[in-house]
């Protein structure tokens, strides 16, 4: 094909099949380079093995925080008598939650509000449904949010809120603050459980063990409360223990 482009007579022709002839050189080449690329890719993605691990690493943690919602609820007819005795009772609380030794900037008002009440009124007999909504008075409701340091007041802390004015009480929490420590001896425990597999595995398979090709973890946080103490003295309350698991996933590659 060469020669005949060196014979044709036409100069303008031959430069022409010389180009297109060069550009179909250059794709050729392109594409045989990027099959052996391809292939040689494939190839390895085969021969690479690896073992993959997954171990769990737990510990316990008893809590050194607890956390509790304290409700001040007052009804009436009068809006602002409803209000001004609401106040005056969450004070009251406050107060008795101070004198417990509970610092103020662990005492928080989370929710404030005060609402009309009303009655369904029927009109005419009981079959009725036609009817008027009446309005009876008022309620005002605050919700005061405890954080309690010392977790063994956390029954004497209730009892005296309670007669401080306190007639809700809800979302008793246990937590532990240190919670990475916990978790970081938790993970610890987990590769070394998994590196120990790994290797015991390798041994059995007959290969050895190379890098770690990749890692990954997951971790859970569960409370586990001591059942025994339920009673209806709140001093019975009891922290128990948290629960901390971290899951490993190694992969080791096989040499």
């Amino acid at each position: 094909m060469v020669e005949n482009i060196k014979e044709c007579k036409c100069g303008c022709n031959c430069k022409i099949m010389k180009v297109l002839f060069s550009i179909l050189l250059i794709v050729l080449i392109g594409y045989g380079v990027f099959a052996i690329i391809e292939k040689s890719k494939k190839i390895e993605g085969k021969n690479a093995s690896t073992i993959t691990i997954s171990r769990t690493g737990t510990v316990y943690a008893v809590p050194n925080l607890a956390q509790i919602d304290l409700s001040i609820i007052t009804e009436g007819k009068e809006v602002n008598d409803v209000i001004q005795k609401n106040n005056e009772k969450s004070s009251a609380v406050i107060e008795k939650i101070k004198a417990q030794g509970i610092d103020e900037a662990d005492i928080k008002t989370t929710y404030y509000n005060v609402y009309p009440l009303y009655e369904w009124h029927k009109e005419g007999d009981s079959l009725s449904t036609t009817g008027t909504r009446v309005l009876t008075g008022y309620e005002a409701v605050e919700t005061i949010n405890v954080k309690v340091r010392e977790v063994e007041k956390i029954g004497g802390l209730i009892e005296e809120a309670v007669r401080a004015g306190a007639n809700q009480v809800g979302d008793l929490q246990f937590i532990v603050e240190n919670e990475e420590v916990f978790k970081a001896q938790a993970r610890a425990k987990a590769i070394i459980e998994a590196k120990a597999e790994a290797i015991q595995t390798a041994q059995v398979l007959g290969v050895k063990l190379g890098e770690i090709v990749s890692f990954s973890e997951n971790s859970s946080y569960v409370p586990l409360y001591n059942r025994s103490a339920v009673a209806t003295d709140s001093s019975a309350i009891s922290a128990g223990e948290n629960k901390i698991d971290v899951t490993v996933n190694i992969v080791f590659e096989i040499k």
